[in-house]
């Protein structure tokens, strides 16, 4: 009976600490990826074939070789889901227009973020420096470089290096982009307070197809690979791997602008994400936003915003993961 006993507390030790080292893992895994400016979540769009600099600046720089103009960017976003709020997560960035093929710049964005359904909170900033030129009157490139830092419980972690390559191709109305990008590896010494945690954020490969079939109209279409076969988590030295299924790992949007931005132009998006956590869950997202100058008969030229609104999750309750998210982006340009 005593041998009994022990085999069913040892049992009962086994499950609680299984149970328990899930939990911790589930919580590690959560994040998804980030739209960091106003004018890329009015599309849905990741920025790997936009050609407007509210979305080319935090996506597809390599677009940025046809701005003459330098910029001065700021944005804010946040989410909703009932009755709980997300902090608010800001980003910034700079560019200056060095000759007719090259420029250079700095830039602050969200990669992926966390905040519902639970209050777990996970952010993840990289913060590049990056240079572009271009090759030809068709092909430019670009690359990006700089420090990247996550948040979690407990407290930041120690940074990591964010490397990006992108190149954008143009003929006519038709254009591609492709960005290649490696987030990098974070440790954290107290997470939870107490635990030792080390996470490898997945690599991305985007590409897009855009074509301006007006003056005033502008399609494009988007798709991405992440690479969560590659990432992974070890909290106290005990190693997780996320094995997805491949055929869940791609997700992408098609995104429509009308109007011109020197004047008024209206934005929206349609487009499937995922988030990763103990299962990789799809979610399709709609999105609406307005876009334009500020004033510009009294400010002058150059000064343009971007609003836009957000429904992530169609059809899902927010108590699994959707959430109305909103961004507000002001934008500077000048010679």
């Amino acid at each position: 009976m005593i041998f009994k006993r022990k085999w069913y507390f040892s049992l009962l030790v086994l499950i609680v600490s299984a149970s328990s080292s899930g939990s911790l893992f589930a919580q590690v895994a959560g994040y998804e990826s980030a739209y960091p400016s106003a004018y890329l979540l009015g599309l849905s769009s990741t920025g790997v074939v936009t050609t407007n600099p509210m979305g080319s600046i935090y996506g597809n720089t390599a677009f940025l070789s046809n701005q003459p103009k330098h910029i001065l960017d700021a944005g804010v976003n946040g989410s909703y889901a009932n009755p709980k709020t997300s902090p608010l997560y800001l980003s910034g960035a700079m560019y200056f227009s060095y000759s007719e093929s090259l420029g250079f710049g700095f830039r602050g964005k969200p990669v992926f973020l966390r905040s519902f359904p639970t209050d777990e909170r996970f952010s993840n900033y990289a913060f590049q420096g990056f240079v572009n030129w271009k090759w030809n009157e068709h092909l430019s490139f670009a690359l990006h470089l700089g420090p990247g830092v996550s948040g979690r419980i407990g407290g930041y972690s120690s940074y990591s290096w964010n490397l990006s390559a992108s190149t954008a191709l143009q003929y006519g109305n038709f254009r591609l982009g492709m960005i290649l990008e490696s987030p990098g590896t974070y440790r954290f010494d107290k997470y939870l307070g107490s635990e030792k945690l080390k996470e490898r954020l997945p690599e991305r490969i985007l590409v897009g197809l855009g074509y301006k079939i007006t003056e005033s109209i502008d399609l494009q279409l988007e798709g991405n690979r992440t690479f969560f076969e590659r990432s992974h988590t070890s909290l106290n030295g005990g190693n997780q791997s996320f094995e997805y299924p491949v055929r869940t790992m791609y997700a992408g949007n098609i995104g429509l602008a009308i109007g011109k931005i020197e004047s008024f132009q209206l934005i929206t998006g349609f487009g499937r994400e995922f988030r990763a956590d103990s299962a990789l869950k799809g979610f399709y997202t709609a999105s609406l936003g307005i876009a334009g100058s500020i004033f510009p008969k009294e400010l002058g030229e150059g000064y343009l915003y971007a609003f836009s609104l957000q429904r992530s999750g169609l059809s899902v309750p927010e108590r699994d993961g959707a959430e109305t998210r909103a961004a507000l982006q002001i934008q500077i340009q000048f010679q």
